[in-house]
């Protein structure tokens, strides 16, 4: 015990606090929820910063020989509480390093200080006095002293109302492109803008969206994508100072992401496309003057495509993101030779084994940043060298949630923001006018993909409220969440509901691909159902229980496949049930038809026999790149998320088997997220809402990575 004549102490790192006597996390002054026993855990990592802390030394002072716990369980509780509250990660860990079959370390500065308070009790386990703590600040302070002020600062370049994105700085640095919304967030126009400030000068006007732009060598022309479908663009050119487009080419590609780059020669530009029959997209070079296109990757089979690429200052290589499915993707360079031709195989750069992407060289062409993360993890800047001697590092002096970004003499980046909730609505009769939906479930971290049991009485949703995304269980009105998987990350997808309303499928990537997965509705250990080397995605049971369909690569392109459900099911049966493209399966109530989502051409509802057929368009647009996972069965008819209309109103829209009309029944508020399901009585349809979303763009000047 502390004698009562105690300082009071705090450990500091970062803007995070720790209050030994308190027994308080703090984070820029604001009190943080923590149990006991994960405060207890985090101090004492702290306490031994940059030191390897065992798991028999966290037992032996902090859970007592005489208490009857299982050690094992109850530390990764606290480990994965710590992590929440300190926004960290597993796999990429800012602040506790896993050190395998060992234990952790705390890996950032501390620093300790203290002043006279009134004593207040303190556990038996701490047995710090004031004159080791003390020592433990001196110690802290030879080692780590105070950080100086960060070199970099990102300051908002951009806060417009509406999106901002797909950021590109000009060659000398003084302008950035990029895309937005408008004020009125109806269609995405190209957008030119000083770096010192002033109102944005638009480029472009057309209906379409626009995308991806691309600043030519010598700063006189932007190239960008005029997306005209899911999968089908125009590539054209405009003077930077604005003026008529020409028109280069039309490419196919359904990697809606910013896939341009300029040769250093200005003569070409790289961009991801399929020919013909290609089952996936590859890297073709398009001349600047002719539209001639010339193949630079074709992916092997198995592979989602290649998009995102980036040539080396000296033209002599080429980076760019390879997706192996919709789960992981890793970060490759293809050498070139002096005419740009191949000159050898890609080889893969990174082993992030999540989503790594949109890679940009540093001037001095030896390391490449990147972003990484996403779906199940907070997204990230990281650099690694081109000589691949090296694993990745963070780049610290971005702490935003990252997501596309343009480096130069400036370093620009579209930051993120908005939550997803669930929200309900009632179904209003039939010619009713569209109903008004009421938040349902929401927390301080994303919820989504909600689904009714089959009788009604429990919710099965998605949520990152544990810090990472994770299958959670409630009651029909939302009440008693229940965490069902443990994971941890990096992936844990989407899941439906056994006909008995016993079990759960779901696709989760512990390593390497996406892989199908079962657990009891009660709780339990999941069991794994598939391991083949493609992402196996996006489940659901028949509706006798004697199917389980789901999503893959297998053969080149995503299909929906069908494999027996239950002891006797095994990946090696698994049948293909379509030709052409497809998502998200749902089987009709009658057990008749298999309704699915296309993912190339026109987007929107589908369906094939399930005995084999000819595949057939049901619905409409549904909404851009994410209503594939908004959709609804019923025996009357489909609900889905649809695409917003001519005045930029999103519905769920229900689409008739009898007349074959579609119709909007509830209105949204705002965008739609992952997700849609009808109660089994007819009454409500759930969904998942952004509110509000939006993204602006963040500069930091004279930007270096080190």
């Amino acid at each position: 015990m502390i004698p009562e004549t105690a300082r009071s102490t705090v450990l500091r790192f970062g803007a995070f606090e720790l209050d030994l006597n308190e027994a308080q996390v703090r984070k820029s002054g604001v009190v943080l929820k923590l149990r006991p026993q994960a405060f207890r855990v985090l101090t004492l990592l702290a306490c031994r910063t940059g030191h390897l802390v065992t798991r028999e030394d966290i037992q032996k002072e902090i859970w007592s020989e005489d208490t009857v716990v299982d050690f094992e369980q109850g530390l990764n509780v606290c480990i994965r509480q710590v992590r929440a509250v300190l926004g960290d990660e597993a796999d990429s860990p800012r602040f506790i390093e896993t050190i395998p079959r060992h234990g952790y370390r705390f890996l950032v500065p501390v620093t300790g200080n203290g002043a006279p308070t009134p004593a207040r009790r303190v556990w038996p386990w701490m047995t710090l006095t004031a004159a080791a703590l003390a020592a433990f600040g001196v110690a802290a302070w030879s080692l780590w002293p105070p950080s100086a002020p960060p070199a970099w600062r990102a300051v908002p370049l951009t806060s417009y109302t509406g999106l901002e994105r797909d950021p590109a700085l000009s060659p000398d640095g003084n302008q950035v492109a990029f895309t937005w919304n408008s004020e009125k967030q109806d269609n995405f126009d190209i957008y030119i803008k000083l770096i010192g400030g002033g109102a944005p000068l638009r480029l472009t006007t057309h209906p379409a969206q626009d995308a991806s732009p691309a600043w030519s060598p010598d700063g006189r022309t932007i190239a960008f994508l005029r997306w005209l479908g899911s999968d089908r663009a125009e590539l054209l050119l405009i003077p930077a100072l604005g003026g008529p487009e020409h028109k280069l080419t039309e490419t196919r590609s359904g990697f809606q992401l910013a896939s341009l780059a300029w040769t250093p020669d200005g003569r070409w530009l790289a961009v991801s496309h399929r020919e013909g029959e290609d089952l996936a997209e590859g890297l073709f070079l398009v001349s600047a003057q002719t539209g001639e296109k010339r193949r630079l990757t074709g992916p092997p089979r198995g592979i989602r495509g290649d998009c995102t690429p980036s040539f080396s200052p000296d033209g002599r290589k080429l980076a760019f993101s390879r997706y192996r499915g919709i789960t992981a993707s890793e970060v490759y360079l293809l050498p070139l030779s002096a005419g740009l031709e191949p000159a050898g195989s890609a080889r893969r750069l990174t082993s992030d084994d999540r989503l790594a992407r949109n890679p940009v060289w540093t001037r001095e062409g030896r390391h490449i940043l990147y972003v990484t993360g996403g779906d199940s993890a907070r997204r990230e800047l990281r650099m690694i060298a081109v000589s691949g001697s090296q694993t990745a590092e963070r780049v610290a002096s971005v702490e935003d949630d990252i997501f596309h970004f343009s480096l130069g003499r400036h370093l620009v980046y579209s930051r993120s923001t908005g939550d997803s909730n669930i929200w309900r609505a009632e179904i209003p009769p039939p010619g009713g006018p569209p109903s008004v939906p009421r938040m349902f479930s929401s927390s301080t971290r994303p919820d989504l993909q909600p689904r009714y049991s089959p009788d009604g009485k429990k919710i099965a949703f998605g949520s990152f409220r544990s810090g990472t995304r994770e299958i959670w269980i409630a009651e029909a009105d939302g009440s008693g969440p229940v965490q069902l998987t443990s994971f941890g990350g990096p992936l844990v997808g989407f899941m439906n509901w056994s006909p008995d309303g016993r079990r759960l499928v779901f696709h989760a990537r512990p390593e390497g691909q996406a892989d199908l997965f079962e657990i009891p509705a009660s709780g339990g250990a999941p069991k794994r159902l598939t391991a083949h080397p493609s992402d196996d995605v996006l489940p659901s049971y028949s509706r006798d229980g004697r199917w389980i369909y789901f999503a893959s690569l297998r053969s080149g392109r995503e299909e929906i496949w069908k494999m027996p459900a239950g002891p006797g099911g095994r990946p090696g049966d698994a049948l293909q049930m379509t030709r052409a493209g497809g998502w998200m399966p749902l089987e009709s109530p009658d057990g008749k038809t298999l309704y699915y989502s296309s993912v190339t051409g026109e987007m929107g509802i589908w369906k094939v026999p399930v005995q084999g057929g000819e595949e057939e368009r049901v619905t409409g647009p549904t909404s851009w790149q994410i209503g594939f996972f908004g959709f609804a069965v019923t025996a009357e008819g489909i609900y889905y998320t649809a695409a917003p209309d001519a005045r930029n109103r999103n519905f769920v829209r229900f689409h008739s088997f009898a007349t074959g009309q579609s119709q909007p029944v509830v209105a949204a508020e705002g965008r739609f997220g992952l997700g849609l399901s009808v109660s089994p009585d007819g009454r409500f349809v759930l969904f998942t809402q952004v509110d509000p979303p939006g993204s602006d763009l963040m500069l930091i000047e004279n930007f270096a990575a080190r």
